[in-house]
């Protein structure tokens, strides 16, 4: 399977690549993108809970620790990607990034 980044995407994983090097500069993160079936949250000021379903979210993770990630290169950047179970059938994948979200885009 292929798996490639949009501009936007890349763009979004590689600036977040970059502050995660500059704020944690004793450990060797990569950036990733991972999806995730569901997920609460709670606004801290409100008080109101958010229950979202599979979704894309971006972080970062130690070198040595990334069971069950891809490791991918695109343009330089070197990052990790968890796509859902729906996608292992494509030969190819495309991941945007609109909003604030990230998005299997064909």
């Amino acid at each position: 399977m292929k798996v490639v980044l949009t501009r936007k995407a890349l763009k979004e994983v590689r600036e977040f690549g970059e502050y995660m090097s500059r704020s944690e500069r004793d450990r060797k993160l990569l950036p990733s993108i991972q999806w995730v079936f569901s997920r609460v949250s709670t606004n801290e000021i409100t008080g109101q809970v958010t229950k979202r379903g599979g979704h894309f979210v971006l972080g970062a993770h130690e070198a040595d620790k990334l069971r069950g990630l891809m490791i991918l290169k695109q343009e330089g950047l070197i990052f990790a990607i968890a796509l859902p179970k729906e996608a292992e059938g494509l030969d190819f994948v495309e991941i945007d990034y609109a909003g604030r979200d990230f998005l299997i885009s064909n």
